[in-house]
């Protein structure tokens, strides 16, 4: 009878034990996509910006990199605000200094967002902590002009907006204005022009995976960053991604996936599946590179780029073969 009782309670220990492990969750099975082409309209001199989704092989909208100058986070609690590193715009901060005392960029230092899209690591991320105006330079407009500074104080945040004051340098044009989120969209996007304007430039949040656009690169050797053509994910969605640079592309299938790593930095497709010719500034695509995308859908895609011009040798077209795995 003990030895009964023994081997009943060895295998409710076992079972117990089972229990506490954690089952692997099984790759979802679907049929493999077709490869597809598809060829996305920056334009040059690097003009637009372009949203994608994966799921539906759509643009599903297109702005210029002209069109703003910081976004907004929009969810319940963010409180982040981004830079336009499109356009290549610097901000500087002048701490517990009055806003109307603030009157030029003397001896200031620039900084700008970080180029992973961190929010942690944004210019603008302590805004609530400190008492803090922001310089910002808006940079240059399309015909080339430069844009000015205006000096801005981030005031509060909501639920459902933000207060925020600014003006120029010299305090003309001094304006209060509130920032309505948008809980539909990761970032609302703001323009200083004619008394502010708020901006859905966006799609859905869960609509799309790929914004195509130009982007800050710091490279370590140099003191500043550089705005270069790249590839960002929509890393506030879900969107994640993981690079090889010796897989065959047309071999590659959904069991690979566990091969490798997958990050969500904003830049992590960035810039260099292409080669820049620094003698006549061409351009030619990295034949080695290809991207594995975990979409905002949950499926992967892999993709690789073959080409950055267009039919009739204008760069800023990147082109690209991507196929549902």
């Amino acid at each position: 009878m003990k030895r009964t009782e023994q081997y009943i309670a060895l295998f409710l220990i076992v079972l117990l034990l089972n229990s506490c492990f954690k089952k692997e969750q099984p790759l979802i099975r679907h049929a493999q996509g077709n490869i597809e082409t598809v060829q996305i309209e920056i334009g040059y001199p690097y003009l637009n910006q372009v949203y994608y989704s994966i799921e539906t092989n759509k643009i599903l909208k297109t702005n210029t990199r002209y069109d703003w100058d910081l976004s907004f986070e929009c969810s319940t609690n963010g409180y982040h605000v981004l830079t336009n590193t499109a356009k290549g715009v610097f901000v500087a901060k002048k701490e517990n200094i009055s806003f109307t005392s603030i009157v030029d960029t003397i001896g200031v230092l620039w900084h700008w967002d970080d180029e992973r899209g961190n929010l942690d690591s944004t210019v603008m991320k302590d805004w609530q902590n400190v008492n803090t105006t922001y310089i910002i330079d808006r940079k240059y407009n399309a015909s080339g002009n430069h844009l000015g500074f205006k000096k801005m104080q981030i005031l509060n945040v909501s639920p459902t907006s933000y207060s925020i004051k600014y003006a120029n340098l010299d305090g003309s044009s001094a304006i209060s204005y509130t920032v309505q989120k948008d809980p539909t969209v990761n970032f609302i996007h703001f323009n200083f022009d004619n008394g502010g304007q708020t901006l859905k430039l966006e799609p859905q949040k869960e609509n799309w995976d790929l914004l195509f656009t130009n982007h800050y690169h710091k490279f370590s050797n140099l003191p500043m960053p550089f705005v270069l053509t790249q590839v960002l994910i929509n890393k506030h969605s879900g969107v994640t991604v993981a690079e090889s640079n010796d897989a065959n592309f047309e071999t590659l299938t959904i069991q690979d996936t566990a091969n490798y790593l997958f990050t969500n930095y904003w830049d992590e497709i960035g810039y260099d599946w292409k080669i820049r010719n620094s003698q006549d500034n061409s351009y030619t695509i990295d034949g080695n590179k290809c991207y594995i995308i975990r979409a905002v859908s949950g499926y992967y895609y892999k993709i690789r780029f073959i080409d950055f011009y267009n039919n009739i040798g204008v760069k800023g077209y990147p082109k690209f073969e991507i196929q549902k795995l």
